[in-house]
Parts: C-alpha cells; structure tokens; sequence
C-alpha cells in the first residue's frame, strides 16, 4: 500500500475509499465522528459480505439522523456495531483502519458517490504504527462508552446490555474528547491539506508564467490600445459615461503594469525527479517548520522559516527547500522531559486546545480552498489541460482586439 501513503483525496475520494475497502482482506475497524452516510454503509457491508472482519463504531444519538440505514444486515453478517450512550466522547475526525496498515481519516462519515471538491477531503497514510494506535483507540472507545454492542439475536427483543464501563460519567464535552492518536491524525490532515494548497499556489504560479511568456506582451499592448482609444472618445465626446470608462482602462492598465513590475522572476522549470523531491521536502519541512508545532517561544521564528517553505514551495524554489532541510537538520526535533524522557515539541496547550485549534486550521484551510476553486485563473486550468492551446487561443483573442482597438483610434483621429 505504499502507492497511497500520505495521499489527500476530494473529488475522487468516494473511489479511492471504495478501491482501498475493496483490497481488504483480514479486518477493517472504523469510527465516526457523525452520522453514516448511506453510501459508506454500503462500502462497509460489501466488506463484511467476503468475510473482512468488521468492527463499526457510530455515535448513537446523531446515528438516529441517518434513517433508512439498516443496520442489522451488518450483523446478520458477522459485524461488530458499537452505538455509544449519549453524553458518550465523540471522535474528532472519522477514522478507517484496514489490514492494521492503512489509516483513512476526514469526511469518512459524510463519503458520497457524486465528486465533492469542496470538502476537508480523506487523508490515507500507510502506517503500520499509527494503525495499530488507532485500532486500539477505537475498540477501546467502544468498549469504554458504547451503550450496545451488536449482533443480537434476532430473536432476543430484551433491552442489550450496556458494554463496560458504560456507566461512567457523562463527558460537559464530548466534542472536546481528544487522545493523542485523534490530535495525531487531524494534525496529519491539516499538514496534507496545506501541503495542497500550496500545490495549488504554485500550480497557479506555473501558469500565471507560462501565460506571461506566451501573451503578457501582447496584453499588455492590447491593454494600452484600450485605453488609449477611450481616452480621445472622452476628449471627444466630453460625457461622464465616456470619462469613467477610460478610468477605468487606465486603471487596468496601471494595475497590470505594477503587478507585472511586482513578480519575481520565473522559477525555473524542473524534471519530475525534482518535482518528486521538491514535494516530499515540503512534506517532511512542514512536519517539522509548522507554528502550531513548536512552543509559544519559538512561533516567531517558525512562523519565518514557515513562510519561506510556502514561498519556496510556491514559487518552484527546490534550492531554497534544500537549504532549510540544512538549516533544520541542525535543530533537535525532541527536547528533554522534567523525568528524562523526550517528546516532540508541540507546544504547552491540552490535548482538547491543540484538537480545536487543528479543527479551526483545517476549516481554514478548507475555506482558502474553495476560494481558489473559485478564482478565474483555477476554473481556467479546470478546463484547460493543454496551456499551449488555451495561450494560442488567448492570442488570437487578444490580436482580433488589438486590431479593433488600433483600427478606431486612428478613426478617432482622422480629421
């Protein structure tokens, strides 16, 4: 499962979710953190039918939101269906754990068939570890708070027994229930999900130079003719509508000028190799650079070499990505315990802070998203996947008005 570590999915995640629950073959456990959407139920089913071990833990009071759904055809199968008592913790991100190899976490609960760009998206990480942790995790939190466990006889119409524990205090909370493995995987998420936007960013960027290359001079002369001639029709004509109009192509003129005078100069092109490298720098960097991750002494300095890797990584800088691995290779990343013993620098906050701060960073992170899924420029590459084509399409746009433009101004100004 190599081919799948450290993947973040949107648009196809349904068909990654469905390919991954289809390959496994021994036990699959899972968690959620909402209601069940119909299509998961189906993909979970489809694995208890071959005979996968399946282990399902699902809220029980907001389980009731999800009608329709009948559970019992999981049972009669062999499953093991936890429903948690209310009051019970609730899990901070759904969780999918198959073949103690491969963790799947993010919008599990709310998976549907139809493409859903514009969600947090599912993360799948091939780790063996972090699979053990959270296989544990869940069976612990159902044994722990779940007000039943099935299957039942179908013949037994007697009220279940609760499950261990199930008589322990109810949580003020239970939104802010976080254990390590659940901060570990938001963490991992927010991590992916930046990872993303910053290919956006530079994708962007990429572009943003070819067409500067391909049609920046001729816009900008088209731009200039524009203006131009809406200058003499309001010397002309002397009306506000015509005044305003060449204010208007003055300013876009004006603007186009300082944002081209603004840019850096073009990153240079790299081979793939180096793209395959360049992205697994920022993915280990970030690991280690992150503000969130560090103490509240050392988030100024973070926060910088942050903001170079974005910069870096943005702009297809692989030089600069290499230089910070240097510069952080030099910076222990545990620090000593008051008993001796290390761990990773996450700052002084509870679990439960650093949880709701993750969870607010990757709502952040999902709105800055779908702003650029909105931006002119990302629908453009949504629809254009050849750029030599759109840029000679551009071009022949852009000549057509320059020629008009050039063809009324001298108009304009024959006696």
């Amino acid at each position: 499962m190599n081919d799948v570590a450290d993947s973040l999915h949107f648009s196809d995640a349904y068909a990654v979710v469905a390919q991954q629950l289809g390959k496994a073959r021994q036990q699959v456990v899972c968690g959620l953190d909402g209601p069940c959407a119909r299509p998961l139920f189906d993909l979970l089913l489809a694995c208890s039918r071959k005979g996968v071990l399946l282990t399902l833990v699902v809220p029980g009071e907001i389980q009731d939101e999800a009608p329709g759904i009948a559970w019992e055809r999981l049972t009669a199968l062999g499953a093991q269906l936890y429903v948690l008592r209310p009051g019970a913790p609730r899990l901070q991100t759904s969780v999918c754990v198959i073949d103690a190899a491969l963790v799947m976490n993010g919008a599990l609960a709310r998976l549907q068939a139809l493409s859903d760009a514009q969600s947090v998206g599912v993360l799948l990480q091939a780790d063996s570890a972090l699979a053990e942790d959270c296989a544990q995790g869940i069976s612990q939190w159902a044994v722990t708070h779940a007000l039943t466990q099935h299957p039942a006889s179908p013949q037994d119409t007697s009220p279940p027994a609760p499950c261990a524990g199930s008589a322990l205090a109810e949580f003020d909370d239970p939104l802010r229930w976080a254990p390590a493995w659940q901060t570990d995987l938001l963490q991992a998420h927010a991590l992916a999900l930046q990872a993303d936007l910053a290919e956006m960013h530079r994708t962007i960027n990429a572009f943003d130079q070819a067409q500067d290359a391909a049609i920046g001079p001729l816009l900008r002369e088209c731009l200039d003719a524009k203006r131009k001639h809406l200058q003499q029709m309001h010397a002309q004509s002397g009306t506000e509508e015509a005044r305003a109009q060449a204010d208007e192509a003055q300013d876009n003129f004006d603007r186009y000028t300082q944002a081209q005078h603004a840019k850096p100069a073009p990153a240079p092109a790299l081979d793939p190799a180096a793209q395959a490298q360049m992205k697994q720098l920022y993915r280990k960097l970030a690991m280690r650079l992150h503000p969130d991750r560090v103490e509240e002494d050392e988030k100024s300095e973070a926060q910088a070499l942050f903001q170079r890797l974005q910069a870096g990584y943005e702009n297809n800088d692989l030089a600069t990505l290499q230089a910070l691995e240097q510069q952080v290779l030099l910076v222990p990343q545990e620090r000593p315990t008051a008993n001796g013993a290390t761990q990773p620098s996450v700052g002084s906050r509870s679990p439960a802070q650093q949880a709701m701060a993750l969870r607010a960073r990757l709502a952040q992170h999902q709105r800055d998203r779908e702003g650029l899924l909105r931006s002119a420029t990302w629908q453009t590459l949504s629809t254009q996947s050849n750029w030599s084509v759109w840029f000679t399409q551009q071009a022949s746009y852009l000549q057509a008005e320059l020629q008009r433009y050039s063809q009324a101004l001298a108009a304009t100004r024959t006696p």
